[in-house]
């Protein structure tokens, strides 16, 4: 993927923890960074990828997971402007799946870098600690949700993540999901069955909970999905 370093500040400026940066600053990193492209259900990295390079995601969807237990557990899915492959930074190997949802371009930032940069940048540092923390805590309310919770309840936690994540608030007051995600990407988040969320979702439609639109997700009543997801 060739690109001037115009276009290439302009993409890398748009990455979360880079907008602190100055200018001259994103013109030092892009110098130091490798642009890639991949394909639709292409493979970034897998477990056992030795970690040289932190990811920048500059267009598309990623998804990032794990076999648990002979099935697919995704962990998160990462938008254009996201940082990830972050094990590189914990100086292990990677121990998770990184695979293409749409056409992506992703940065390959070089680590020994990109350590400078936090170490200068104070910001930038913050933002990259709050990331991490945040997809940390994603992951372990995941795998709590797999270990305690029934279907419902499962499907309505990730449904409410959804929307903090990128709901997007209608005319009626509902919460629509901006994303097109298929039963079986849903359940491959929660260790579920595609028809185990098929069923999970006719309960919280019956209720009154959710309403599913032309296959976008509603949720028409937010606390009440909120005590599902809870198991009251």
């Amino acid at each position: 993927m060739k690109k001037t370093q115009v276009e290439w500040t302009e993409l890398l400026s748009k990455v979360d923890v880079l907008e602190p940066l100055s200018p001259e600053q994103l013109g030092w990193v892009a110098q130091k960074t490798l642009g890639r492209s991949f394909q639709k259900g292409e493979s970034i990295y897998i477990p056992g990828d030795v970690g040289e390079v932190v990811f920048l995601l500059l267009s598309g969807r990623v998804r990032l997971f794990a076999m648990v237990r002979q099935k697919e557990l995704t962990f998160d899915v990462v938008r254009a402007g996201a940082i990830f492959g972050e094990a590189s930074l914990m100086e292990r190997t990677q121990n998770e799946y990184a695979q293409a949802l749409s056409f992506v371009k992703v940065g390959l930032f070089e680590l020994d870098s990109f350590w400078s940069l936090l170490r200068e940048n104070v910001e930038v540092n913050a933002r990259v600690i709050k990331t991490l923390g945040e997809r940390s805590r994603l992951t372990r309310g995941r795998m709590t949700d797999i270990a305690l919770k029934e279907s419902p309840s499962r499907l309505a936690a990730l449904v409410l993540d959804l929307v903090e994540d990128e709901g997007v608030v209608t005319r009626e007051g509902f919460y629509r999901v901006a994303t097109h995600y298929t039963h079986e990407e849903l359940a491959s988040m929660i260790g579920l069955k595609r028809v185990a969320v098929t069923r999970a979702f006719g309960t919280l439609q019956d209720h009154n909970f959710v309403q599913l639109r032309r296959r976008q997700i509603y949720v028409t009543d937010l606390a009440g999905l909120k005590r599902v997801a809870l198991g009251d």
